[in-house]
């Protein structure tokens, strides 16, 4: 008779919003994992407050990443697990739970959402503190080759992953949007063809990896020849303060709006006729932070308006399937008067709602089930859950 302990397969999953399904894709990830491990027990280690709110130094944001840290101690110091996942929020936590592994030979998969401690590097260095942005950087090459894998977000991520952790084996594949309202839903109305104002949205926090240089240019070759409302959605109050600094612009209305779910978003872009989804990343953020806002753009077929750096799955949507326009990071005047001219115009715009179709339709099939089966090959080869699967094999071989 098979002993049920011997068969299981316990996964810990780290992350710190593990009970918000608005947050986080570890519910529909564990449960396409359960559906190709048998015997899969999981263990979710989260905070203590489940829902993300914007700004990194919150009260509620400490308190979590303190009580996370301190359950990774306790799980992996006390409790037996064949593996563990972990996502890369609370900042650091990735690194704290290889640095506990290690002592009992645990193999942790790192799910890189965004590259801490090398953000906070680089803020150190910008205000002189080298020394310590060294230290943060030691300590980061030193833990990422231990690894046994990492999944990076776009092409730009998984370069500077696999330029950190030489010989770790790096996997590419984008967030999804998890919840009732995933999935192509297209606007009823035809952005870019309506009257007045041209309505641009900007949905998700501003942070400090978001550039709002290159955008007021933009606005400027805009508001000469049309005006322009941007709606801005979920920023925090420092982000919504930098965006009502550019109402100050003749021709250029701002309008805050609290966060909504995702299943919300669709409602608002039709109330408020939304011609263009915005996205912006700082060059100097290209391969550590990933921008997944143009989800929440191309899902209902809103063309983006893309500010960044090459190399990431919003620069994609734009350059293969033309839904949306890209201005590179350091653009000049020439470079926004050519993305304001396919703004304004309705045929160029007709396009590019065409292509953030076919976007969201190939993005709609990376999703939990996809990245489940990249991973399953990876989990199957590690020494715990390998005995696992094949004392549940033998099993069946006896009882048959």
């Amino acid at each position: 008779m098979m002993t049920t302990g011997l068969s299981t397969i316990r996964i810990a999953f780290v992350f710190e919003y593990a009970r918000d399904n608005n947050d986080w894709m570890f519910g529909s990830l564990i449960e396409s994992l359960g559906a190709r491990l048998p015997g899969l027990q999981s263990t979710c280690i989260h905070g203590v407050f489940p829902t993300y709110r914007p700004g990194g130094l919150r009260a509620g944001r400490i308190v979590n990443l303190v009580w996370v840290y301190l359950q990774v101690v306790l799980h992996l110091t006390f409790f037996h697990h064949d593996a563990v996942l972990v996502r890369s929020a609370p900042p650091g936590v990735q690194l704290w739970t290889m640095w506990w592994a290690r002592f009992r030979r645990v193999p942790v998969l790192c799910w890189m959402m965004d590259c801490h401690p090398e953000i906070e590097a680089r803020k150190l260095e910008r205000l002189g503190f080298t020394g310590t942005a060294r230290f943060l950087r030691g300590m980061d090459a030193s833990l990422m080759p231990r690894f046994s894998v990492i999944v990076a977000l776009d092409k730009a991520m998984a370069d500077f992953v696999r330029s950190r952790a030489a010989g770790v084996e790096v996997l590419e594949h984008p967030t999804w949007n998890a919840g009732e309202a995933a999935g192509m839903q297209p606007v009823s109305y035809r952005p870019g063809s309506g009257a007045g104002p041209l309505r641009l949205a900007y949905s998700g926090n501003l942070g400090t990896a978001h550039d709002l240089s290159a955008f007021s240019g933009l606005l400027d070759q805009l508001a000469r020849r049309r005006p322009v409302e941007l709606h801005v959605i979920g920023s925090s109050a420092a982000g919504e303060a930098r965006f009502l600094e550019l109402g100050s612009k003749p021709g250029v209305s701002i309008k805050t709006n609290p966060r909504v779910s995702f299943a919300e978003l669709r409602g608002l872009y039709e109330r408020w006729k939304i011609d263009a989804g915005v996205v912006l990343l700082a060059g100097e953020s290209c391969g550590v932070v990933s921008p997944s806002k143009f989800l929440g753009y191309i899902d209902f077929g809103v063309p983006l308006v893309y500010l960044g750096p090459p190399a990431t799955s919003t620069a994609e949507v734009c350059t293969r399937f033309g839904g949306g326009f890209w201005m590179p990071v350091r653009a000049g005047s020439r470079d926004s008067k050519a993305v304001a001219d396919s703004l304004l115009d309705v045929g160029r715009m007709r396009d590019a709602a065409k292509g953030a179709r076919a976007a969201a339709a190939h993005f709609a099939g990376l999703n939990a089930d996809s990245l489940a089966d990249m991973l399953l090959p990876r989990l199957e080869r590690l020494p715990g859950i390998a005995a696992a699967m094949q004392y549940r094999q033998n099993g069946r071989q006896v009882a048959s």
